[in-house]
C-alpha cells in the first residue's frame, strides 16, 4: 500500500510539473519578497499572542500558529527585519502585505486586506471590516488549527 501511495504521489507530481512547463527563474521570488512574506508570517504570530493577551485566544492557538510558523519558514533563513514583526503584532498591529478577516468581495473597500507598506491595528481593522478584535482573533486561530490539521493529516498519509 505504502508503494502505491508514493507512485501516485510522484505521478501527481510529475503530472503537475509538466503542466506548469520549464520554471524560469524570474517565477521564483527573490530574498526580498520570500523576507516580507516572512515578516507578515511572524507579524500573525505577534498578532495571536496579542490576541492571546487580551483574552481572544488560547496557548494552544498560539502554539499551533507558531506551528505554522514553521513549517512555513522550513529552516530557511529569516532576517532580524522579518522576525521584529512579531513585536510589531504583539502590540497588535498588524502589518502588510497580510490579510486579516474574512474576505469579503461585496466590499470593494477591502477592508480585510493591509496593503504592503501599511500598518493598522487590529482593532481599526475590526471596526473597518464591521467586526471585532474577538472575531478576528477567533478567525485567525481557527485557521492556525485548520493548517495544523491538515499538516498532521498530511504526515499521516505518507
Amino acid at each position: 500500500m505504502q508503494g502505491f501511495r508514493t507512485a501516485r504521489r510522484t505521478t501527481a507530481i510529475l503530472a503537475g510539473a509538466m503542466a506548469l512547463g520549464p520554471l524560469q527563474a524570474q517565477d521564483l521570488p527573490t530574498d526580498q519578497q520570500l523576507q516580507t512574506a516572512f515578516g507578515s508570517v511572524y507579524n500573525h504570530l505577534g498578532l495571536i499572542e496579542y490576541c492571546r493577551d487580551k483574552g481572544f485566544a488560547t496557548a494552544v492557538d498560539v502554539a499551533n500558529t507558531r506551528k505554522s510558523v514553521v513549517a512555513t519558514i522550513a529552516g530557511m533563513t529569516v532576517t532580524p527585519a522579518a522576525l521584529a514583526q512579531q513585536a510589531v503584532g504583539r502590540r497588535g498591529d498588524i502589518v502588510g502585505p497580510q490579510v486579516v478577516g474574512l474576505m469579503d468581495s461585496s466590499n470593494p473597500a477591502r477592508p480585510e486586506e493591509v496593503r504592503e507598506g501599511q500598518t493598522m491595528s487590529l482593532a481599526d481593522n475590526a471596526r473597518a471590516q464591521q467586526s471585532s478584535e474577538r472575531a478576528l482573533c477567533r478567525q485567525m486561530a481557527e485557521q492556525a488549527s485548520a493548517v495544523v490539521e491538515a499538516a498532521a493529516n498530511a504526515a499521516s498519509d505518507r
